[in-house]
């Protein structure tokens, strides 16, 4: 037999257990849920699927860290702490603080400045302090929690519930309601794009909020894992260039 005869013949030989190698394992996909409530600038739909936003920058960032694919799943507000407490297939979601989101979740290191405020239509008389608006319909969000009103407030604090945020402004236009409390971010990124149909009385701080990730105790992703991410971004800058974005 001839040496490249012989030399095909040993590679058919060892071709069987070529084959039978694994492949490299491939690091497994961060599920990031994201709120279906809320708009620009946190996150942008198309087809129920994340395609922009400060939450889906976030994410591809902190997975690009991490070196995993990241994957979105979008989901009902009033669901995302039970998901997050119970399926497995569930890993994260971000922009949140403990107080909005109860039950057995680790929460990450805080990396971003927010609020919440109260807006007044101007043809209403101006706010000075929460007490003002006791017993007075305001625009609230579905599912979210306002810790701040409800304790200052309690039974005299009466919401007025909407899909989302552009949905308050709209009945804050048409005179429906005459307050609504709204993310500072959110907020402040509409006004600035002129996509706050009315005008408005200077806004009343009433919470400043560091925001944070909840991830799931079933995740394989450990909050140390998480906290040397948001660490790494950071000290190079990514996570500042994210923030900024959407400012």
């Amino acid at each position: 037999m001839s040496l490249s005869g012989r030399l095909t013949r040993r590679a058919l030989l060892l071709a069987p257990g070529l084959a039978a190698l694994p492949l490299a394992a491939q690091p497994a996909p961060l599920t990031v849920l994201i709120d279906g409530s809320i708009e620009m600038p946190q996150a942008l739909f198309k087809d129920g699927q994340a395609l922009d936003g400060l939450q889906y920058h976030l994410a591809m960032e902190i997975g690009q860290h991490l070196g995993r694919p990241v994957r979105f799943r979008l989901v009902p507000r009033r669901r995302v702490a039970q998901i997050l407490a119970e399926d497995q297939e569930a890993d994260m979601i971000c922009n949140y603080m403990p107080g909005w989101l109860p039950g057995p979740l680790l929460w990450s290191r805080p990396y971003r400045d927010d609020g919440d405020l109260l807006i007044t239509a101007a043809r209403h008389a101006a706010v000075t302090q929460l007490q003002d608006i006791a017993g007075q319909r305001v625009g609230t969000v579905a599912g979210f929690h306002y810790p701040e009103a409800e304790a200052v407030l309690g039974a005299n604090f009466l919401r007025d519930d909407a899909p989302n945020l552009v949905t308050n402004l709209r009945k804050l236009a048409s005179g429906r309601i005459e307050h609504a409390i709204v993310g500072k971010v959110t907020f402040e990124y509409l006004l600035k794009r002129g996509e706050v149909p009315l005008d408005l009385h200077p806004p009343l701080v009433i919470a400043r909020l560091r925001t944070s990730c909840a991830l799931s105790p079933r995740s394989s992703l450990s909050l140390p894992q998480l906290d040397a991410a948001l660490a790494a971004m950071q000290a190079d800058g990514s996570l500042t260039r994210v923030l900024d974005r959407f400012r």
